[in-house]
């Protein structure tokens, strides 16, 4: 699946909480094929049907985009769209 539409972050600094929540939210929509209006970014991963696959890709798409290296199992510690974002700008 292709993504090109979520522009790459990898020369810049960490983005904000709230650009990576859009990308979540965006990557979501399109990957379960829904309105982006349908993501709720407190809803867990889980509950959106992505199992540890899923995860695990969604994971690798988003150290992809961040160019920076994640623990793979980040989305189980921090389940939700609003947490992982809010994580993943508070590191540098």
């Amino acid at each position: 699946m292709s993504y090109s539409s979520l522009e790459s972050t990898k020369s810049q600094k960490r983005p904000e909480a709230s650009v990576i929540q859009d990308w979540l939210s965006s990557y979501l929509a399109q990957l379960l094929e829904i309105d982006l209006q349908e993501i709720e970014p407190q809803t867990s991963f889980e509950r959106y049907g992505l199992d540890s696959s899923a995860m695990v890709v969604l994971s690798g798409d988003l150290q992809e985009w961040l160019g920076q290296k994640l623990d793979p199992t980040l989305l189980y510690d921090y389940p939700n769209i609003e947490t992982l974002a809010q994580y993943l700008a508070q590191q540098s």
